[in-house]
Order: C-alpha cells, then structure tokens, then sequence
C-alpha cells in the first residue's frame, strides 16, 4: 500500500512497469493499491489502473483531505475492488469504470459511515496532544495532530484504531484512547460549553487547586478545556471524557475572548513565529512539541486567528498569488513562501515546503529547527536549496 502525499512529502520512484500510471496518483495523494490474494504485487491491467485512478482523482484529488480508498486485488481469474469511500457516487463510479474495461472486477468496496459506529460518527480529543497516522498501528506514518478538545468526524473502525477526519480536513487514524466517541448531539454541547484556550507552552490539570497535587493530565499551548468554577487562582476545568481537576488561571483564557483579540497582522505573525526558533521539527506534527514546515506555518496562524489547511500543498491555494522576481520586491512581511519542484518531463507541479516570508529576503522556516533563513544566495544564513525551489508566494494575511 502507498503512502499519501504530505506536505513536505515527495514519493520514491517507481521503476516497475505502472509507475507512469501510478505517478499522477502519487503527486495528487490518492491512493490505490494492487495487491493479489496472497498479498503478492502482480500485474494488474493499465486499463484498469487508469479508471481507477480517474475515481480516486475525481473523489478525492488529496487523498489527505478525502475517504477514497481503493485497492485492486487479483483473485484467480478475475479482479476485486476493496476499500473504502465515504459516498456511494464513488462505489458507482469505480464500478462504472471497471465495466467499461470489459475485466471480469467484484465489488467489494465499502460505503463510510462504519455501520458498526451506529450514531457514534464524531470525536472529541482528549490528550494534549492526539497523533494522526497514516494506517491504523503505532508504526504508521505521522499525518497529523489535533490538540486537546478538538472535534473531529469519525467514519470508520479498525479493532483500536478509528478512521476519523479533523477540521480541516485532514484523514487519518487515531487511537481509541486520544479521543471519546460521541454522537452530534454531545459536539453541540461541547461547542456551546465555556471554553477555555491554554495560552501558556505547557501545563497540567492537577486533582487539587494545589501546586503540589499530583495531574490528571497534561495540556498545550492551544488545546481547549471546559470552565467548570474557580478556586482562587485556579480554574476548575473538565475533558470531554469526564476527568477534570485544575489548571492555573494564568495558563489559559477564554476561548471566545481570546478568540476576538487575535489581530493577525504582519507584526504579530513575526513576532509569534520567532517563539518558536530553535524548536524541532518533526515530520507530521503542528503542536508545540515539534512541527514540520506546514506544521510550522499553521500553528502560527492559528495562534493570530486565522485558519489554515494542514499541508504545504493545501495552504498554496489559500489566499492570493504574489509575483515573485528577482529582487522579491512584490513579497510583504507575513506571506506564504512555498518551496518544491517544478513541472517537467510530464511530471506536475509538486510543493513540498513551506515558510513565512519575514521581509528584507528573510524568512522563518522548520526545517532540522525552526530557524530564519534567507533569499540572498550570499547571505550566510542563505538558503541556497530553498532559493533554487522557491515556486510560489501567497498573501494569507487580510487588508495587505
């Protein structure tokens, strides 16, 4: 099975002989594998591989951002289709184009929702820190995080592991015990509960409005928490699965009110990136305890107000197009610079990095750290790697 594409993710090489077909698929992030019963690669027909791909790029042209999961299986004399879609529109589709092969191909995809979760289709996280992987085991590759109290969409489930889909957006698989299974009707209560936002890096929910007492559990900067009283200096909070105990009032504020006083301006998007100078990047995570280059960039915003989508690749179509030119003139504090390789050789396009331009050809960037670099090729802090990839700009940032 593939990998999906990620941000800063650029596929290996196939060099059997689909990889042409399978190519358009890698770049975009859908997925479909070939497998044969006995979980052995075995030819399987271009002509098939290229409708189902069509389904895929169609249903979901990011796999990271869609369910569209389709696999191609040869069984003896003929071929089946397994998987799984969130709609039935896809389910026809890839039967459609099957037939039109004139294959003998067995359906067996499955529609999403999971039957097995009845009314239980949403989430509410409930560590400090929730990661989201690519397949459903501790080995799996590193999608994503969601913070502490985030609602995500819930569409399947795999003994401990469950299909779940964030915010924004993102697809990916998470643990049984990083979030509590819940119906609509507890995500409206939540929602609608006093919130509170921590603002400090780090902190914990201790049993007792005491400094000494032992924790409940751990928070992050950003992760969200229901107001349940104060005591003094302390606020009395719970999770979503019941725990509750103590956070310092200094550590956190509410979520509404802190909400309405993000001011997202070039100033303060610096000022909140350099926060983060010489934290860790780490593949697939947005969160304070390390970030890769869209982790980075999204975390950032967020903390300003404004909302930006996982991926390097997703965050390239936010916002507006910003000229570049040699002496980055056009460039303003504040925009997204976007790294990768070009189109060529009948290969597209592919953004596998990202960082806010800072001005004076200076940006801020995760990349080994989170570290400021620049455009000038003789700078001692020029990025010369990055200089030679940099395909694109965007200006996220209103009123500029």
């Amino acid at each position: 099975m593939f990998a999906l594409n990620h941000g800063e993710r650029t596929g290996p090489e196939r060099v059997a002989w689909w990889a042409a077909a399978l190519l358009a698929l890698w770049l975009t992030g859908c997925v479909t594998s070939h497998r044969t019963s006995n979980n052995l690669t075995e030819e399987i027909p271009v002509a098939l591989v290229n409708a189902v791909h069509g389904v895929t790029n169609q249903f979901a042209p990011d796999g990271h951002m869609a369910v569209c999961h389709i696999e191609i299986h040869r069984d003896a004399s003929h071929f089946v289709l397994k998987g799984y879609v969130e709609n039935k529109a896809a389910k026809d589709a890839a039967d459609a184009v099957a037939a039109g092969t004139g294959l003998r191909v067995t359906d067996r995809l499955e529609v999403l929702p999971d039957e097995k979760l009845e009314d239980r289709l949403w989430g509410i996280t409930t560590l400090s820190v929730v990661n989201v992987r690519e397949k459903p085991n501790n080995a799996g590759e590193m999608g994503t995080q969601m913070l502490t109290g985030e609602v995500c969409k819930v569409w399947k489930q795999d003994t401990n592991w469950f299909l779940v889909q964030t915010a924004d957006g993102y697809v990916g698989w998470v643990e049984r015990g990083g979030f509590t299974n819940c119906v609509q009707a507890d995500v409206a209560r939540w929602n609608a509960s006093p919130r509170l936002i921590v603002t400090s890096y780090e902190e914990r929910i201790l049993e007792r409005p005491d400094a000494g007492a032992m924790p409940v559990s751990d928070l992050v900067m950003g992760g969200l928490v229901k107001q349940a009283g104060e005591a003094g200096d302390w606020f009395r909070v719970e999770l979503a699965d019941g725990r509750n105990g103590y956070i310092p009032k200094k550590s956190a504020a509410e979520y509404n009110e802190w909400l309405a006083t993000r001011r997202p301006t070039p100033e303060n998007i610096e000022h909140t990136a350099r926060q983060f100078l010489g934290r860790p990047y780490s593949w697939g995570c947005n969160s304070i305890r390390g970030m890769d280059c869209s982790g980075l960039t999204k975390f950032v915003f967020f903390l300003n107000g404004v909302e930006l989508n996982r991926n390097a690749n997703e965050q390239c179509r936010q916002g507006v197009e910003v000229p570049l030119d040699d002496d980055f003139k056009n460039l303003k504090k504040g925009d997204l610079l976007f790294f990768g390789r070009r189109a060529r050789g009948g290969r597209p396009e592919n953004i596998n990095h990202t960082a806010i331009y800072l001005g004076d050809k200076l940006f801020i960037q995760s990349s080994e750290m989170v570290r400021i670099s620049s455009l000038d090729y003789d700078s001692p802090i020029g990025d010369r790697r990055r200089i030679r990839s940099l395909l694109h700009a965007r200006r996220i940032l209103p009123g500029q």
